[in-house]
């Protein structure tokens, strides 16, 4: 193999060992965005802001059980914990929630109601729901949101 590169011409050029060219145009586009905002440093710090506040609020809800109490004594009313990590370091951007008492269905109707309201979370069967606030379009009133439509959930679920 010579030490120089020569590229084949045209689209034939990259139809063997090369990406699409169309994946790398919307990679080049994400990247810009990427570079403009300072990289990775700022958009972790901005992720550990909304996730932080989320499981705040999260953990202010009355329908929230503390996971070691949801281990040891299961509910039999409707209600949830995070079994993601505590500590932001052992964690992404997301927050599992689990919905309590598992089989009984309720992280489906939970899932629809935040569904209907504009929430966009990822189900994961039987009972968890991921919540994830994306830190280049989410904000805090997004989180804030989210938080409030779940515990409507519940209420609609409870009433």
């Amino acid at each position: 193999m010579p030490p120089q590169f020569s590229p084949i011409s045209g689209a034939q050029g990259f139809q063997q060992s090369n990406p699409c060219i169309l994946a790398l145009a919307s990679l080049l586009g994400s990247l810009k965005i990427f570079k403009e905002i300072g990289m990775l440093p700022v958009i972790r710090q901005r992720s550990l802001l909304l996730t932080g506040h989320l499981e705040k609020l999260l953990r202010e809800s009355k329908y929230f059980v503390p996971p070691s109490e949801a281990a040891t004594k299961p509910p039999s009313n409707p209600c949830f914990t995070i079994i993601t990590p505590t500590d932001p370091e052992s964690r992404g951007a997301q927050l599992s929630l689990l919905f309590l008492p598992v089989g009984a269905g309720n992280m489906v109707k939970i899932f629809d109601y935040l569904a209907k309201h504009g929430v966009t979370g990822d189900e994961r069967e039987p009972d968890v729901i991921r919540l994830a606030p994306a830190p280049l379009y989410n904000t805090i009133d997004d989180c804030e949101a989210a938080a409030k439509y779940l515990n409507e959930a519940f209420d609609a679920l409870t009433s």
